[in-house]
């Protein structure tokens, strides 16, 4: 966490998988995480490449094709 709040927006951009637009919302987000996987006692997580968003559709996706 210190390394990634250490770095400019401009550097955060650089990352793979990072936006312009998310790259000023990273740090907070990455300390809302951290708090809590502490808080759940989480001490690992697996990164995803999809969003919520794809999550949710096959979700529902998956339900239409049992019904």
């Amino acid at each position: 966490m210190p390394r990634l709040a250490a770095m400019t927006t401009a550097e955060r951009t650089e990352l793979p998988g990072v936006s312009d637009g998310r790259a000023g919302q990273l740090v907070a987000g990455a300390l809302v995480a951290e708090a809590a996987m502490d808080l759940f006692g989480v001490e690992r997580l697996e990164v995803c490449p999809w969003a919520l968003r794809e999550g949710v559709i096959l979700r529902r996706l998956d339900h239409l094709g049992q019904g």
